[in-house]
């Protein structure tokens, strides 16, 4: 898994693009909570939309992005609220 972390009008937006597939939502923001964890950061999931991440409150989506030689991509999407 790795991360992009984009910011734009004061909002901050990170993309973790996952190494597995997760159907359902609860997995997959177990996952994410994990990946940020072994990066030595301080998460942990509110509820099943929303994490907390260094203090700061994120909602996430999942989106996945089709590729023409491989299978999809899945992307957890944390959006600063």
């Amino acid at each position: 898994m790795f991360n992009h972390i984009f910011e734009s009008n004061h909002k901050r937006k990170i993309v973790v693009e996952l190494d597995e597939r997760y159907f359902d939502k609860k997995s997959l923001m177990y996952a994410v909570v994990q990946h940020f964890t072994n990066e030595g950061k301080q998460c942990e999931m509110i509820d099943v939309n929303t994490l907390l991440l260094e203090g700061k409150k994120y909602y996430v989506y999942e989106t996945n992005v089709a590729a023409t030689y491989c299978p999809p991509v899945q992307r957890a999407v944390l959006t600063e609220i």
